[in-house]
């Protein structure tokens, strides 16, 4: 008998040792590959841990409404398993979000997933309502920033509220990108302290630290070869707020002749831009550059990165100007002092006072050793934002709450 027992423990042992691992299927939802840090974020949890060998992963968007860049062909370049679904779109409407919703669950219960992993507001309901009903066990909403800006209308503001705290019951993590954010949660009582989980955006930091021929790049923009630069990189939006930057430019150009200004980023409100711009006779001053897929060979050659967002979770901008060492004067709002150290690595200044923002730009074109020194320390700390100690953080957190939604089934 007990040769025989053994012979069965050694043919379990061995069955199991030829059995691989399961791996772990993640789906990532967001409601459009549109340029910004969103997605690129999107991008590269996906692209990096689709070649991990632990994960299936696979991306649900939806169409990019006008006005927006659409950057889903990137999605598939990095061999990303992508699917768009025309019906999910960035509004409410209540007829396509619920066709959005089945189209989505009918994909998860086909995929048979393990983690849903939700991010943007209307793909953050819309994907956590479908989970729900498809029974995932696992569900990650990222927050990259709550829309909840102070000329939102009372009743939007009701709504978006109450959807945040009625998916929020049923929300196992919610990952937040700034520490601003999740007070802001808390403040609005969406979930409680526990539930959020703090994950700082990442960049790829080399890309933006390499040499640039910076006369080249100038002659290539039609820029003065000798004057400063004052950098917005930013979507031409109500949440970037480029009115603003543009106002802040026009104060700085009357005290301050070698300067110029561009905006790299398109967008609904360039029309207000551009004439705002004609206005106030910037024409020769402040260029509008669209959309670029070379914010790498930009930034080098800028002197001051500005931004003047009224929202923000922690935006991929700050993080790239600080990886090229660039001092940062930007409004105060939400995740930007969890980045910008005032009076270290830039200055924070209050939203909607381009006053304030044109003299902290001033203060730094008149003080080169400042802006060195600034340069140097914002180079430093940018160290801690890389793209793969965020990848590594969201690798952990999908195998801790997958392993005890394990647990929790078996027992």
């Amino acid at each position: 008998m007990e040769a025989l027992y053994k012979a069965i423990q050694d043919g379990y042992h061995e069955d199991t040792s030829r059995t691989a691992p399961r791996k772990i299927r993640v789906l990532l939802i967001i409601t459009g590959l549109a340029a910004g840090g969103a997605t690129n974020v999107v991008l590269d949890i996906a692209s990096r841990l689709s070649k991990h060998p632990d994960f299936v992963i696979d991306l649900v968007t939806g169409p990019i409404p006008p006005g927006r860049t659409d950057v889903t062909d990137l999605a598939y370049a990095l061999g990303i398993n992508t699917r768009v679904i025309p019906t999910l779109v960035n509004h409410i409407d209540p007829l396509m979000n619920l066709r959005a919703m089945m189209d989505i669950r009918r994909i998860m219960v086909e995929g048979q997933y393990d983690v849903i992993h939700t991010h943007s507001s209307v793909a953050g309901v819309v994907g956590r309502l479908a989970a729900l009903t498809a029974g995932t066990t696992v569900l990650i909403h990222h927050v990259h920033g709550w829309p909840l800006y102070q000329d939102m209308g009372v009743r939007m503001r009701m709504l978006y509220v109450m959807l945040e705290r009625l998916c929020a019951r049923y929300t196992t993590r919610i990952v937040a990108v700034s520490r601003p954010d999740i007070q802001k949660g808390l403040a609005y009582r969406i979930c409680k302290e526990e539930k959020f989980a703090l994950i700082y955006n990442g960049i790829d930091l080399d890309k933006f630290r390499q040499p640039v021929d910076a006369q080249q790049i100038r002659k290539e923009l039609n820029l003065d070869p000798n004057c400063k630069l004052v950098g917005m990189i930013g979507r031409l939006d109500k949440q970037k707020n480029p009115l603003d930057f543009i106002r802040a430019a026009a104060i700085v150009a009357r005290s301050y002749a070698d300067v110029q200004f561009v905006i790299v980023g398109d967008g609904s409100l360039r029309g207000e831009c551009q004439h705002l711009i004609n206005e106030l006779h910037l024409n020769e001053k402040l260029f509008l550059l669209g959309y670029r897929n070379d914010v790498d060979r930009i930034l080098p050659i800028l002197t001051v990165a500005a931004m003047s967002s009224l929202w923000e979770g922690l935006p991929i901008a700050f993080l790239e100007s600080m990886s090229a060492g660039k001092p940062i004067v930007a409004n105060d709002v939400d995740g930007a002092s969890d980045v910008v150290i005032n009076g270290e690595t830039g200055f924070l200044v209050p939203p909607h006072q381009p006053s304030k923002m044109a003299e902290r730009i001033l203060y730094l074109l008149n003080n080169d050793s400042l802006c060195d020194e600034m340069r140097h320390v914002a180079q430093q700390r940018s160290n801690y934002f890389s793209v793969q100690r965020m990848v590594n953080q969201i690798e952990s957190l999908y195998k801790e709450l997958y392993s005890a939604a394990q647990h929790s089934a078996a027992a």
